[in-house]
């Protein structure tokens, strides 16, 4: 037993002599060529190594290197892919016996890492490595050799002083010219064990900004072990700041849970830093806020109880993104007390300018704005495709340019290309309604339908707000549904098809004054009688209408008021973008407005509505007022009043003008011929 034990003491001199002086009489620059020819057979590349080494094996190995670079692809635009300064580990030789791994230092100076890709995709870290080595063979029971994966896991990690100083890593892709560069990259790791709090802590510049990076998690055992541990994180920078604390697990799918924060002081700003500035209309995109309780499983990602707001908007509700599939799915609910979307919007053309952004100028022409024409630009519908989406949003009130519009309720359903959305519920001007807009776009090409039902809404302020015009008054309900399909917006507008009506009650056509413009019919009295002071009120103004490959069609407008009739009929086709109709304003001898008779007898007056929208012109049509009048004139006296009924409307009264006109009547007008007829109703 003794001489055992002198052996055993002479063999751990023996070795402590090894460890200790071998290193010291061994010129390991004599092994430089060999490690460099072991890198090229393993690597396909070259290992260069320009400064000293040193070597320690007591009481830890310890290996410190300078200088060193490793050889790019053939054809990168750099030398080397890597380089470093200095390289400096220790590692403990006894914990190893135990299964231990024990790192004294780690120290990585101004390492130099350059990734790119070249022109046919490939990267150049894909290394051209020497022969496979050949598979382990199965042990005698039947598990893998020895030094197989089935060897004993490790049992602790310790970490001393891990650091990184100064690297810079640069990437280019000349595929698509992509250039990135993250450079004083710095970072420091704990870990006193694996049972041990893991905190991490770094800062790097990437496009002019430094951004900082902590880490923490409570058990890196259990992590190791695809248990859950509490973990935070928290990644700061000026463009952006984000922060996670809750509990993550490192199983088959890397799982997250636990409460998120995502601070924005700037979206552009943000989009801009990224390299993706945004060219988006408007002036909004500035701060935006989100937090709620996040939930991860692999690319399965859901954030409840979330808090938004974006420029002035706030809201709360859920959000999830499933990506596992082919494409992602999108599930969200969405309420917001207000939302302005006037931010969004690209500014308005002033007047006069771009296709119809001008007012016509005058009621019988000479309108001031451009005639613009539809685009032939291709729609591209692809993004519809590249997603589906179950969303659905509430808002207290919606602003849209001055349109103002209460409490809503939206629904939005993509899947396979083909988008819903489903206005359940909108309060608008004292009234409400609901529509449907489908956008299919599985085709390649939009297919468009729309139907909408507005009820009781309040015309006057709600179109003064839409377009800035508030020549109609009154209790509005419209109804509209329309289908289009085409590549570009010319063939949308030319193969729209549909129906609807309107109806407007108690109200009144600002600007006119109907009974003043037929006591004298001409262009001129037209022209006068487009007075804002003016107006023509009503009970009624109606008419439904029909498209039909881009025509509108109508030929029913009816208007119904005391002394008043009037009814129309014509066409706007707009794909060449013009109008050709005609309204027939009629004196009757009713003060009845709602619910009096449209079709009474009177002095009617067709007058023609026609040309291109930018220059529409308004004309009496004498002709047809012959037709309609002439043939037996003393039937208008049946159901005209006294002149002094109408002396306010006409200034005379229309029957003492017609018993002037009538056949026999001895007046100025008296004769048998429709020409002296027509000279004293219209002049000559």
């Amino acid at each position: 037993m003794k001489k055992l034990l002198i052996g055993l003491g002479v063999i751990l001199v023996l070795l402590i002599a090894v460890v200790v002086i071998v290193p010291m009489v061994v010129p390991l620059e004599s092994y430089k060529a060999e490690i460099q020819a072991q890198a090229k057979q393993a690597t396909g590349r070259d290992l260069r190594i320009d400064g000293p080494i040193s070597l320690s094996l007591f009481p830890a190995i310890a290996i410190s290197v300078e200088d060193v670079g490793f050889s790019n692809a053939p054809g990168a635009s750099t030398p080397e892919m890597a380089t470093i300064e200095r390289l400096d580990v220790a590692l403990q030789i006894l914990p190893l016996i135990g299964g231990e791994v024990a790192v004294d230092r780690f120290i990585l100076e101004r390492p130099v890492i350059n990734l790119e890709v070249d022109a046919e995709g490939k990267a150049n870290w894909d290394l051209a490595t020497g022969a496979a080595a050949p598979p382990p063979e199965p042990s005698a029971s039947g598990g893998e050799a020895a030094g197989g994966g089935g060897g004993s896991a490790v049992s602790d990690v310790r970490l001393g002083e891990v650091r990184l100083v100064d690297g810079t890593l640069n990437y280019s892709d000349q595929q698509s010219g992509r250039q990135e560069t993250v450079s004083e990259m710095n970072m420091e790791l704990s870990l006193p064990s694996l049972a041990s709090p893991f905190a991490a802590e770094g800062s790097a510049v990437w496009n002019g900004e430094t951004v900082a990076l902590t880490v923490g998690a409570e058990s890196p055992r259990d992590l190791m072990a695809g248990e859950a541990s509490n973990l935070a994180m928290t990644i700061e920078a000026a463009p952006v700041t984000f922060s996670f604390d809750g509990a993550a697990r490192n199983a088959e799918e890397l799982g997250l849970q636990g409460q998120l924060n995502l601070a924005v002081p700037s979206i552009r700003n943000l989009a801009a830093w990224a390299g993706n500035p945004l060219d988006f209309p408007g002036e909004g995109l500035g701060p935006f806020n989100l937090e709620g309780m996040l939930e991860m499983t692999g690319a399965k990602v859901a954030l409840t109880e979330a808090k938004l707001s974006i420029d002035e908007i706030a809201g709360d509700g859920l959000f999830s993104v499933d990506a596992r599939g082919a494409k992602p799915v999108i599930k969200a609910e969405l309420n917001v007390e207000q939302l302005n979307v006037n931010p969004y919007l690209p500014p308005e053309a002033p007047a006069g300018e771009g296709g119809d952004a001008g007012a016509t100028a005058g009621a019988s022409g000479g309108g001031t704005q451009d005639a613009g024409d539809w685009s032939d630009e291709p729609i591209d519908v692809s993004a519809l495709g590249l997603l589906d989406a179950d969303l659905a949003f509430n808002a207290g009130g919606i602003q849209f340019r001055e349109v103002k519009i209460g409490q809503s309720s939206l629904t939005v359903l993509l899947q396979d290309g083909k988008l819903t959305a489903e206005l359940a519920e909108m309060q608008l001007y004292e009234g409400s309604g609901k529509g449907t807009i489908v956008v299919d776009g599985s085709s390649g090409q939009p297919a468009v339908a729309a139907d909408f039902d507005l009820a009781n809404f309040q015309a006057g302020p709600f179109l003064n707000d839409l377009a800035d015009f508030d020549r109609i008054l009154g209790t509005t309900e419209t109804k509209l549904s329309v289908t289009a399909a085409g590549a570009s917006q010319r063939e949308l507008v030319s193969s729209l098809q549909g129906d609807g009506a309107v109806v407007f009650r108690d109200g009144a056509v600002k600007g006119i004054n109907l009974a003043a413009m037929m006591r004298n019919i001409s262009v001129a009295a037209i022209d006068q009688s487009f007075d804002a002071a003016e107006q023509t009120d009503f009970a009624e103004l109606s008419g439904t209408f029909q498209i039909d490959k881009g025509i509108v069609s109508n030929q029913d407008l009816s208007l119904v008021a005391p002394l008043v009739r009037m009814t129309g009929a014509g066409t706007i086709p707009l794909p060449p973008r013009t109008v050709d109709y005609e309204v027939k304003p009629k004196l009757v001898g009713s003060l009845e407005g709602q619910g009096g008779q449209s079709d009474l007898a009177g002095i009617a007056v067709p007058i023609k509505v026609t040309g291109p929208w930018h220059d529409i012109s308004y004309q009496p049509d004498l002709a047809g007022a012959l037709t309609d009048q002439i043939t037996d004139p003393g039937a208008l006296l049946e159901n005209v009043p006294e002149a002094g009924d109408l002396k306010d409307a006409t200034e005379g009264g229309a029957r003492g003008l017609l018993d002037k006109l009538a056949p026999g009547s001895g007046g100025e007008g008296e004769s048998d011929s429709p020409l002296d007829l027509k000279r004293g109703l219209f002049g000559n």
